[in-house]
């Protein structure tokens, strides 16, 4: 049976939303488990104590093939200013750990790649399947494709922004117990960092990536203060900025930073607890709908039904005699 025109579009839109939403949710769906966060630490491990020249080498040429070939088509979709260090797009691409200058270059370029790249290969399926896509069909169809290729590249960033906060989120803990642990033992607080870049990196490369960057600033000649500043932009979250501002106000005044680290670390676990006691507080409001429209309606099924059942059946079995004796009279 031969498709219409308006069946081929629904039917190409549904597979493009599809994998437009399979995308979105890959980091949903493939949540590390125990084992695989197991093999990931032993891989890091060894990669950290091995050797790095291939890894990087590859990480090199994939770069470089970007910056080529890709770049160049980012003049397309570049604005006045984007490629500014306190742009947006800027900013955001650094949150999720794209630090290279040629990165807004690649982001763009690749953004009007996929806009033509799109629809180009959506008359090659119609060419070579026959869809039979004509008229307003194929444009709508057409201008959709390039909606899509053109917004996949924020939603993918976005995505990696969301777990990389999440997982600088997760580890910070961890994190200002290490540097607790390596000031009271007498360390300085620049040679804790990179104390705390080491031990820390088996478990969250982002974060060591991070500390990395502060030491190298500092080398570089930043002020420590400057230093944790730009880190504090870099990981935008509240609990690094309370973080930053306590050293910072640590270092002016003299205080101990030992003890300062300390009552932040106590604040930060008091209010991570009270966040999670609202959390399960409004686990009975959240869970209401969901007894009101799923639970509740099986329920009553289950339990009405077989007394709908003897009512109906007595009914039909009560009218039978009665039309019966109408019929005989």
């Amino acid at each position: 049976m031969p498709l219409s025109g308006s069946m081929l579009m629904f039917l190409v839109l549904g597979v493009f939303a599809i994998v437009a939403l399979f995308l979105w949710g890959i980091p949903y769906i493939f949540r590390t488990t125990a084992v695989t966060r197991m093999e990931r630490l032993v891989k890091e491990e060894e990669r950290l104590f091995g050797s790095k020249e291939d890894e990087q080498t590859v990480a090199e040429d994939v770069g470089e093939f970007l910056r080529k070939k890709v770049s160049p088509l980012a003049r397309f979709s570049a604005s006045e200013g984007v490629d500014d260090e306190d742009s947006p797009l800027r900013r955001k691409l650094v949150t999720g750990g794209f630090y290279a200058a040629s990165a807004v270059p690649v982001f763009l370029g690749v953004k009007t790649l996929l806009t033509f790249l799109f629809p180009i290969l959506l008359l090659m399926v119609n060419g070579m399947l026959h869809l039979n896509l004509e008229g307003s069909t194929m444009v709508m169809v057409l201008l959709m494709c390039a909606a899509l290729g053109y917004f996949l590249p924020n939603m993918v960033l976005s995505t990696i922004v969301n777990r990389r906060n999440q997982e600088m989120y997760e580890i910070f803990p961890d994190v200002l117990d290490l540097l607790r642990i390596c000031v009271e033992s007498g360390l300085s607080m620049d040679v804790a960092i990179v104390r705390v870049r080491d031990e820390i990196r088996i478990r969250s490369k982002a974060m060591a990536d991070e500390f990395r960057i502060i030491s190298l600033e500092q080398r570089a000649g930043a002020s420590r203060n400057m230093a944790l500043n730009n880190f504090a932009k870099r990981i935008n979250l509240p609990d690094v900025d309370s973080l930053v501002s306590t050293l910072i106000q640590a270092d002016r005044f003299g205080t101990s930073i030992a003890d300062s680290l300390r009552i932040h670390s106590e604040n930060l676990r008091l209010n991570r607890r009270l966040k999670a006691e609202e959390l399960a507080a409004k686990i009975g409001t959240k869970i209401l709908m969901p007894l009101i429209f799923c639970i509740f309606p099986l329920i009553f099924i289950v339990i009405l039904a077989p007394a709908v059942s003897q009512v109906i059946h007595s009914m039909r079995g009560d009218a039978t005699p009665a039309s019966s004796e109408s019929s005989e009279q």
